[in-house]
C-alpha cells in the first residue's frame, strides 16, 4: 500500500509524503550502516599448507593416517619399503670393516718402511709408496663411511613424518604404489597446519587506507568468536568490476575446541585504529 493512500487529501498532503519518504530513507540508511559496521565477509583457510612428498624412492608399504586425522609434528605418516636401503647399509658396513683392516695393515707397512728408511736399508721412494697406499685405503674407507651414512639417512627418510602439527586433508597414494622423487615428485598427502588459521576477505579501495598490518580484528565463524590481527594487505586489485578489492588476511588461533575447515564462511569485524 502506498503512503499516498494512508494520508488524507488535504493541502499538506504533498509535504507529509515527502517527510514520510525521507524518514524511510533515513531508517534504511541507519539499518545498512548497522549491518555493515565495518565487517567483511570472508572465508577460512589454513595458516599454512604442506605438500607431503617422499624424499627417497620406494614402494609405499603402509599409510599410518587417514584424511581428517589430526597429527602432531614428526608423527609417522607413511612408511616406504626399506629392503633395498637395508641391503645398501649392510654392504656399506661390510666395506667399512674390510677397509678398516686394510688401513690397519697399510699403517703397519708405513711404520716398517719408515724404520727401514731410518736404518738406510731402503730408499725414500719405498716410504712414499707405502704412504700413498695408506692414503688410498683411508680415502676408500671414508667413502664407504659416507655411503653408510647416506644409507642410514635414506632408511630414516623412508618413514615420512609430519613437518608440523595439523590435519591431514587429503591422501593421494595407496599402499603398494611406487614413488620416485627424482622422476616425478609425487604428493603423498596435504597437511593443513591448524594451530593458526587465516580468514581472507576483499576490502573496497575506498576503505583500504583505514587498515594496517597488525591491526586487531574479531573473527566470527558460526557460533565461534576469535581475536586476531591483520597479517597481510594486498597491493593489487583482485576481482572484477564493482567486486574489485584488495585482499587481506587475518590470522588467529582457533584453539583445540573449535573444529574449523577451510572454505567456511567467516565475518571479519575491523577495529578502527585509535
Amino acid at each position: 500500500m502506498s503512503i499516498d493512500r494512508l494520508i488524507p487529501d488535504n493541502p499538506g498532503r504533498r509535504l507529509l509524503s515527502v517527510l514520510a519518504c525521507s524518514a524511510l530513507l533515513m531508517l534504511t540508511s541507519v539499518g545498512a550502516a548497522a549491518e555493515d559496521n565495518g565487517a567483511l565477509a570472508g572465508q577460512l583457510d589454513w595458516g599454512q599448507t604442506y605438500r607431503i612428498t617422499a624424499p627417497v624412492a620406494g614402494k609405499v608399504q603402509a599409510i599410518e593416517v587417514r584424511p581428517g586425522e589430526h597429527v602432531d609434528q614428526d608423527a609417522a605418516l607413511f612408511r616406504l619399503d626399506t629392503r633395498r636401503v637395508e641391503a645398501d647399509l649392510r654392504a656399506a658396513q661390510a666395506a667399512i670393516e674390510r677397509l678398516q683392516l686394510e688401513l690397519d695393515e697399510a699403517n703397519r707397512e708405513v711404520g716398517k718402511a719408515e724404520d727401514l728408511y731410518d736404518q738406510t736399508l731402503i730408499a725414500l721412494r719405498e716410504v712414499e709408496l707405502a704412504r700413498i697406499q695408506q692414503a688410498t685405503v683411508a680415502a676408500r674407507l671414508a667413502e664407504a663411511r659416507a655411503q653408510r651414512d647416506r644409507a642410514r639417512a635414506d632408511r630414516d627418510d623412508a618413514t615420512v613424518r609430519a613437518p608440523a602439527s595439523g590435519r591431514i586433508t587429503r591422501i593421494d597414494v595407496s599402499p603398494g604404489q611406487f614413488v620416485n622423487p627424482a622422476l616425478a615428485p609425487a604428493v603423498l598427502a596435504i597437511l593443513g597446519h591448524g594451530d593458526t588459521m587465516r580468514a581472507r576477505a576483499l576490502v573496497a579501495p575506498d576503505r583500504i587506507d583505514t587498515l594496517t598490518e597488525g591491526q586487531e580484528v574479531t573473527i566470527f565463524v558460526g557460533e565461534y568468536e576469535f581475536s586476531g590481527t591483520i597479517d597481510s594487505i594486498g597491493w593489487e586489485l583482485v576481482g572484477e568490476d564493482e567486486d574489485q578489492g584488495y585482499r587481506i588476511e587475518a590470522e588467529f588461533s582457533p584453539g583445540d575446541d573449535a573444529v574449523l575447515r577451510p572454505g567456511q564462511p567467516a565475518r571479519i569485524e575491523l577495529r578502527q585504529n585509535s
